[in-house]
């Protein structure tokens, strides 16, 4: 791999598209550390999201704003992230809040003792916001009894911290608020991320837009004029997601240097499609293929099919 070609993977390891959906997300969330840093009044939403919508990406940028800082006495931490355990109980998400606090004896102690040292951390690390991610855990798992014991303990935590909240999540996760009406009551403000449409006239700007965006980053410049066949077919192989969208434009490159070819053709796409899309998407399965048949691929055993979904895709 030459220099050029690092450069530019390295480029994309670090990139955000700051997209409208995903800046209104942010300045959401920003509202509520501000709005808890400033007056003490306390925010919570929800942030739900299909994965690749840029929910980690959310999380990051989040955490990257207001970072850990170490003082003489203590480590403030203003903004607490907390990954769900994928099998969540009081007592493993208690200990996940405490070893993220810095609490050396994180496994020690009753759930009572466990809650109580918690929030005296979030007092003594000045935390603001506490951001509750990979939620659909709490609905994932197969003890029906536990999400609403877990749920209760969460709905008491964050009322006595006093400090805002994010529970995010896959569309799944929203459940946990119907299985809990005080809870659903204290996260009734919402956040989606979403992918993008291409019947709705502005959200397909938007794609183009960041489709334009990730040429460029590639130093491959779609044209101005370009052909709207290609968005189409750009839509189709990812769905509207952005993280197919990354990875498609990644793979597209490294095709298109890999057999000399000048840009990033469609014979490019249509073998980065097969190579990190869908391997089976060959001939008529495969957007970028002459003789695509311009359906979703959303059957059973096709890359975007999602149990339990209609139609798998927010067209």
């Amino acid at each position: 791999m030459d220099k050029k070609q690092s450069e530019i993977l390295i480029r994309f390891k670090n990139l955000v598209i700051q997209h409208p959906q995903f800046e209104a997300a942010m300045n959401r969330v920003i509202e509520a550390y501000q709005l808890n840093a400033e007056t003490g009044f306390q925010v919570n939403m929800i942030c739900i999201g299909m994965s690749g919508t840029g929910k980690s990406t959310l999380k990051r940028k989040v955490e990257e704003r207001y970072p850990a800082v170490f003082t003489v006495d203590c480590k403030i931490i203003p903004v607490l992230v907390i990954d769900t355990p994928s099998l969540p109980t009081v007592k493993n998400m208690a200990e996940a809040m405490l070893f993220q606090l810095g609490d050396p004896m994180f496994n020690r102690g009753s759930a009572v003792e466990k809650t109580g040292r918690i929030l005296n951390y979030l007092k003594q690390c000045e935390v603001k916001l506490i951001i509750f991610d990979e939620l659909q855990h709490f609905i994932d798992q197969g003890n029906k009894a536990a999400p609403r014991q877990v749920s209760d303990w969460l709905k008491t935590l964050i009322d006595q911290s006093q400090v805002s909240a994010v529970l995010m999540g896959l569309e799944q996760s929203e459940h946990i608020l119907q299985i809990n009406e005080q809870l659903r009551r204290r996260f009734s403000r919402r956040v989606d991320l979403t992918p993008f449409s291409i019947r709705c006239n502005q959200s397909y700007q938007h794609f183009a837009k960041v489709l334009h965006g990730l040429y460029q980053v590639v130093e491959f410049p779609l044209a101005k004029n370009t052909d709207t066949d290609l968005y189409r077919r750009w839509h189709f192989a990812t769905n509207g997601v952005m993280a197919h969208m990354v990875n498609l434009i990644i793979c597209a490159y490294q095709v298109t240097l890999r057999e000399g070819y000048s840009s990033i053709n469609q014979r490019s796409l249509e073998a980065a499609f097969i190579e990190c899309i869908w391997s089976q998407g060959e001939g008529r399965l495969n957007p970028f293929h002459r003789d695509f048949n311009f359906k979703r691929l959303t059957k059973p055993g096709m890359p975007f099919y999602r149990a339990g979904s209609v139609g798998g895709v927010v067209e």
